[in-house]
């Protein structure tokens, strides 16, 4: 058998692999609505006031804050108007030394709202603490309710978020879980970076229904104090820019459960980034994490990435087999996209359908531009902070 029919059966075996976990996705994916169906159901033979008083605990907010004068009213005021009463909400806002309306825009919006309370955070003496797990640590220490939910300042949560949170890791018998994170689009750009947090998320949840090793979502995260507390919290985890991760990690570690949550009530907006140079940055740090999880979601996360490589490799060896794939790859995407926005209960428009078209396209080229980024040694850079 000649080289060129072991490198095509080599192209097909890969693709093969690839398009029978993207089947896995899609009948995970698929049972999520009937599973929301069974839950409600279920939901519906409990006292509405017996449930009411069962998810109603006492929480606390964490968010991370540093030079967020754009996001941060936006997320507080999600905040203030969640479908949970006031005072069993304690919202803490860590402001890491920014140099902006941060603080003083905080200071003006909770003299209407008491439970929210500044922290300004400091640099700590050890070594493990920088940036972010630094201000979740300072900030832990001042928790009061029995659950912490952790977001970001660029975040806007749903109204039902943190009843929707904890009525999820009640069903779950979880100590700590991730919700869904959309990214809020106003052009091209943002739709592109929408799609991708669609199918990462989606490939992350069937991940998580096969117990595979993934990762917590850090902008839309809830922990029990009290397995926070059991793993030693930040203060005993190594310093790391993916700290969403390695609080995951800790966890398991110590045999808690976290759990991955699709469906509208766990469904917070991220700000989109609105240049390739922050886009870059971002993806490169998050690469820092893919770096440590097990070889079969490395190479779903791999192929997908360029996938366009794999469709002109195949065209070369038959045209017509690689304007099939492409148009395959192309019907993916949207069964993809649809599946997440109705487990999401997202509309899903039909304008997409020509930037789906060119989807791998776009993909391919950022991520083989991104590889060269990652490799360059020039630290991670993340919020105006370099990490070597």
């Amino acid at each position: 058998m000649a080289m060129m029919d072991y490198l095509y059966y080599f192209l097909l075996v890969i693709l093969a692999s690839y398009l029978s976990m993207t089947m896995v996705i899609f009948v995970v994916l698929a049972r999520v609505k009937g599973k929301e169906r069974r839950v409600k159901s279920e939901e519906r033979k409990v006292k509405s006031e017996e449930w009411i008083v069962k998810s109603e605990k006492k929480v606390s907010v964490l968010i991370a804050a540093r030079n967020e004068e754009d996001n941060i009213i936006r997320c507080l005021q999600a905040l203030v108007d969640q479908n949970y009463p006031k005072d069993k909400i304690q919202i803490l806002v860590g402001d890491d030394d920014s140099d902006d309306k941060t603080a003083s825009l905080v200071k003006a919006f909770i003299v209407k709202h008491p439970h929210i309370e500044l922290v300004s955070i400091e640099p700590s003496a050890l070594s493990n603490l920088k940036g972010k797990p630094n201000v979740l640590a300072t900030l832990f220490k001042k928790v009061t309710g029995e659950f912490a939910f952790i977001t970001d300042a660029d975040i806007s949560v749903n109204p039902d978020w943190i009843k929707g949170m904890l009525l999820g890791l009640q069903r779950e018998g979880a100590d700590a879980a991730s919700g869904t994170t959309f990214v809020a689009h106003q052009n091209n750009f943002h739709l592109f970076q929408t799609f991708e947090w669609m199918e990462a998320l989606g490939f992350m949840y069937t991940a998580d229904q096969l117990h595979l090793q993934v990762t917590a979502v850090g902008n839309n995260m809830v922990i029990s104090k009290a397995a926070y507390d059991a793993v030693g919290g930040y203060e005993a985890i190594p310093f790391s820019v993916t700290e969403d991760l390695d609080l995951y990690l800790a966890l398991k570690k110590k045999n808690y459960i976290h759990r991955l949550f699709l469906g509208a009530e766990a469904l917070v907006w991220t700000q989109p980034l609105d240049t390739f140079k922050d886009l870059f940055k971002q993806r490169k740090r998050w690469l820092k994490g893919v770096e440590r999880t097990p070889w079969l979601c490395q190479f779903y996360l791999g192929v997908h990435s360029v996938f366009a490589l794999f469709i002109v490799a195949l065209g070369c060896f038959d045209l017509l087999d690689g304007i099939c794939l492409f148009f395959f790859s192309f019907i993916i995407h949207i069964v993809r996209v649809y599946l997440m926005c109705k487990v999401t209960g997202v509309p899903f428009k039909n304008s997409w359908l020509s930037h789906l078209l060119i989807l791998d396209i776009y993909q391919t080229i950022f991520n083989v531009c991104l590889l060269v980024y990652f490799v360059l040694p020039t630290g991670v850079e993340w919020k105006k902070r370099r990490y070597v």
